[in-house]
């Protein structure tokens, strides 16, 4: 981890508008901007691990990052993803507790990390900054039930179509052959994480997937046949 210049000041970064800072005036941006960290990370970084405190907040400027759980047992979990604009350790931070999860960089990020002090200072001004933590929160929370909800209702294909279809709305782009195409920043394993089902049963999938002409699978790079039919099979929103 490095500390960058700023590539964008708060008043000027094109993810303000969806995070909780956009109701602050232009004089606590300033303040934010004199006193925040912009840091650059790499992939297999993180900005915190499990157990550590929190101390401040991160804002994602650009980039994608994972939050990781481990139990008792030492099992691992890649509970969710977070991108651009979304704002990580608030919750932890208002609790005032350790982090129940690692944020782990899955490709290259500029964050922008704001000190508990100056936080503080924020909330004690503007009240409303505390309004967007707290819908923020009830967001998060709704977003988990119907994580939840996907998994209990839809099959295995479908969850699996539409994370692929998640990760391409993200970071996909066409190739020189036209074709949709996205480099996954997780492995295999990772991926059935975030499906909720084992392994095997992932590569079971992607085989049936290649065999049917739906996906290809070339390591990290899968190239999609018809983003168009896969979003009408599981009626998903990218």
């Amino acid at each position: 981890m490095t500390t960058s210049k700023k590539i964008f000041d708060c008043i000027d970064c094109p993810s303000r508008g969806t995070t909780e800072w956009d109701v602050l005036g232009d004089c606590e941006l300033a303040q934010i901007d004199k006193n925040k960290r912009m840091l650059t990370y790499e992939p297999g970084q993180t900005l915190y691990s499990q157990g550590d405190p929190g101390n401040g907040i991160y804002c994602i400027q650009s980039g994608l990052i994972g939050l990781r759980r481990v139990d008792v047992n030492g099992n691992s979990v890649l509970l969710r993803l977070c991108e651009e604009g979304t704002t990580v350790g608030y919750r932890t931070f208002l609790t005032r507790r350790e982090h129940t999860s690692s944020a782990e960089v899955l490709t290259p990020s500029n964050v922008c990390y704001i000190t508990r002090a100056q936080v503080d200072k924020l909330l004690a001004a503007n009240p409303r900054l505390g309004e967007c933590f707290l819908k923020h929160f009830t967001e998060d929370a709704a977003e988990m039930e119907n994580d939840y909800v996907r998994s209990m209702t839809m099959a295995m294909k479908s969850r699996f179509l539409h994370l692929i279809l998640v990760f391409y709305g993200r970071l996909g782009y066409e190739d020189e052959d036209g074709k949709a195409t996205v480099e996954l920043p997780v492995k295999r394993s990772e991926l059935a994480e975030l499906v909720g089902v084992r392994p095997e049963s992932i590569s079971r999938l992607i085989d049936k997937l290649e065999t049917d002409n739906i996906m290809q699978f070339n390591d990290r790079r899968v190239q999609i046949t018809n983003v168009g039919e896969i979003l009408e099979q599981v009626g998903a929103d990218i």
